[in-house]
């Protein structure tokens, strides 16, 4: 299958909080059909400061990618980006006194002629959803709860309510690269008609797997199902909400 896509759907949303701590690439209402690079991050470490960090992040990465067109999409190339990214934190850091606890997640779709690497930090999550079958793919959190989860303390469901799911286990900061482990995926079984899902985790507080699947999978519009998961999220999230949804096609 030689990949193409669709024009992209977006959400970025500020929600129930003050100030908007997601940030996205391409930027909001920027993304065409001729993109083949999508980057949707997190970020914390309090007013302004989780800002700064998720705006690098995306900048960073993204530039990495675009000065190094030769470099094949592979564990290594996220590294380096990441590395990258750090690097520019850190002196932020020292430059001009940004808390040395900001962080961001980072979850990034780079779409090739015949795959698709994944990859992500965090617990801001990437699906793969063909219609009629389900989820392909899904990352897995880098979080205390998904921890849990596999050691068979929690169910899934009880790791969606739990009071301390919001701790993540992994983060893009300062300082940080001896600790981050970013999981990496090539998607080889691509289909006419999948989706690719990049979102932040106020999406998935409100939407769980099912729900999730039942939207994409339906017969409404992409821009349709884009703004069920909005109303969605407006109506029940207490979170900024971010995503691309990406429609594959030949």
């Amino acid at each position: 299958m030689n990949i193409s896509i669709k024009h992209p759907q977006f959400c970025h949303e500020i929600g129930q909080r003050k100030n908007n701590e997601d940030f996205i690439f391409p930027a909001p209402a920027a993304a065409t059909d001729a993109n083949r690079l999508f980057i949707v991050c997190d970020g914390m470490g309090g007013h302004e400061d989780g800002e700064i960090a998720s705006k690098t992040a995306t900048e960073v990465i993204s530039e990495f990618w675009s000065d190094n067109p030769q470099q094949p999409d592979t564990a290594v190339k996220v590294k380096l980006a990441l590395a990258a990214a750090i690097h520019k934190m850190d002196l932020l850091v020292t430059d001009s006194n940004a808390n040395h606890n900001m962080g961001t997640t980072m979850t990034l779709a780079s779409i090739g002629t015949e795959s698709i690497l994944v990859a992500h930090v965090g617990d801001s999550r990437i699906y793969q959803i063909r219609p009629g079958e389900g989820i392909i793919y899904q990352s897995k959190d880098h979080s205390l709860v998904q921890e849990w989860v596999d050691a068979g303390f929690l169910t899934l469901e009880e790791a969606r309510t739990h009071p301390r799911s919001n701790i993540i286990t992994q983060v893009v900061q300062p300082k940080g690269l001896s600790s981050i482990h970013p999981e990496v995926a090539i998607l080889n079984d691509i289909q006419e008609g999948d989706f690719l899902f990049l979102c932040t985790d106020g999406i998935t507080e409100s939407i769980d797997d099912p729900l999730l699947v039942e939207i994409i999978s339906g017969e409404a519009s992409d821009e349709e199902k884009m703004n069920r998961i909005k109303q969605i999220c407006f109506e029940n999230s207490k979170d900024n909400h971010s995503a691309y949804l990406i429609h594959l096609t030949q």
